[in-house]
């Protein structure tokens, strides 16, 4: 038969374990899982891409120019980026292009790695032919058409406003009338944090 103390006892050692199961779910559930933002990320971006592989038809020379976008980049790995790129060389052959798509993003302290998938509109310029030093060129050819962009890259926070863009690869496919293109870049650059 129990007792009256004994009843106490056994109540209140229920109550103080289903407190410590409380209280463990609790902190539990709200533990960050590494690598997820704290709250939405705003930020906008300017580069300095290097095309290494033009892809004229020919042999040319790296284009440089520079890439402007931005990105809202929320607290659960998602996001959307947008961006427009110009490049060129020294003469008229040069590429372009407006692009968005996905995002996603981690963070591990202060290193942000990250990868998009971006589709868009590109424009690209060329000769028909190589062009030749001293010889006059005709004016070259244009054309517009679909490109998509998967870009993987890492940003390492300076401070709560700015990154540095240590490093970013792109390889694209542009779709134009008379050839295509398939640019890979290489980007560095800043990115400011907007809230």
């Amino acid at each position: 038969m129990m007792t009256a103390s004994s009843f106490c006892k056994r109540s209140i050692s229920r109550a103080a374990l289903a407190l410590v199961f409380a209280a463990a779910a609790h902190s539990a559930s709200a533990q960050i899982i590494q690598g997820l933002q704290s709250r939405n990320n705003l930020s906008i971006y300017g580069t300095l891409p290097v095309n290494v592989t033009p892809d004229f038809g020919y042999y040319a020379p790296v284009l440089f120019g520079y890439s402007l976008g931005g990105y809202l980049q929320t607290p659960y790995l998602v996001g959307a980026e947008v961006r427009g790129q110009i490049q060129r060389r020294l003469n008229a052959q040069h590429q372009e292009s407006a692009l968005i798509g996905p995002r996603v993003a981690m963070r591990f302290g202060r290193v942000n790695p990250y990868v998009s998938f971006l589709i868009g509109a590109g424009n690209g310029w060329r000769f028909r032919e190589p062009p030749i030093s001293g010889v006059k060129q005709v004016k070259p050819i244009e054309d517009v058409g679909t490109q998509w962009t998967l870009v993987g890259g890492v940003d390492l926070k300076l401070n709560h406003h700015f990154s540095a863009r240590v490093g970013e690869v792109s390889f694209s496919r542009v779709y134009l009338k008379e050839w295509n293109l398939s640019p890979v870049n290489f980007t560095a650059g800043i990115v400011y944090r907007i809230n």
